[in-house]
């Protein structure tokens, strides 16, 4: 069995347990991904307060880990989902995240959805980058997608995952060089 497969049944079985409403870990063993320590934004401190929200942002942490190891830094196809739009899309959610406050319910579910969506099997149905990175994000995406796009059907659809419609803008904007929309200086460089 890969790591991925491997990262995946743990995750499933950590989301199981916390739909459940059990803990994962012994109290005090599920602190989250990131130090509690610090300033810290309002919705980390609740995390760090709550074992079993800590329990599921560490389950988030391995599916990220895993779903980076499996996909390519570049590809020469501008539909295909890379390193770089992962990563993009996860400092999205992030955000998302974060707009929870300390809303709990709120948090949880911010992390169920995209533990799902990093977790999905290869051909499952998208996660809509509107519920990973919200409405407003999503739409400046789409936009950004709109400007950059070159395809009769680009990815520019809020229904699509973040991660293809940012991998594709990506990258497009390094396609463009000199002639690249001011948005795409926010993007990573291809490869690098």
């Amino acid at each position: 069995m890969n790591v991925a497969a491997i990262t995946r049944r743990m995750v499933a079985a950590v989301l199981a347990l916390m739909l459940a409403g059990h803990s994962a870990a012994p109290v005090g063993a599920a602190d989250p991904s990131f130090a509690c320590t610090g300033n810290l934004a309002p919705t980390q401190a609740v995390i760090c307060a709550d074992e079993n929200l800590a329990a599921l942002d560490c389950a988030l942490a391995a599916a990220y880990q895993a779903k980076l190891d499996s996909q390519p830094k570049e590809t020469a196809n501008a539909l295909e989902e890379t390193r770089d739009g992962t990563i993009f899309t996860q400092k999205a959610w992030l955000a998302h995240r974060n707009d929870c406050g300390t809303d709990k319910t709120c948090i949880r579910k911010a992390y169920l959805l995209r533990t799902g969506a990093l977790t999905a099997p290869e051909h499952a149905k998208d996660v809509p980058c509107r519920v990973t990175a919200g409405a407003k994000q999503a739409a400046i995406f789409v936009k950004q997608c709109i400007a950059v796009a070159t395809e009769t059907h680009p990815p520019c659809n809020a229904d699509n995952s973040c991660e293809l419609i940012l991998s594709h803008n990506i990258y497009r904007c390094a396609g463009m060089g000199d002639e690249a929309p001011k948005f795409c200086a926010a993007y990573p460089k291809p490869g690098l």
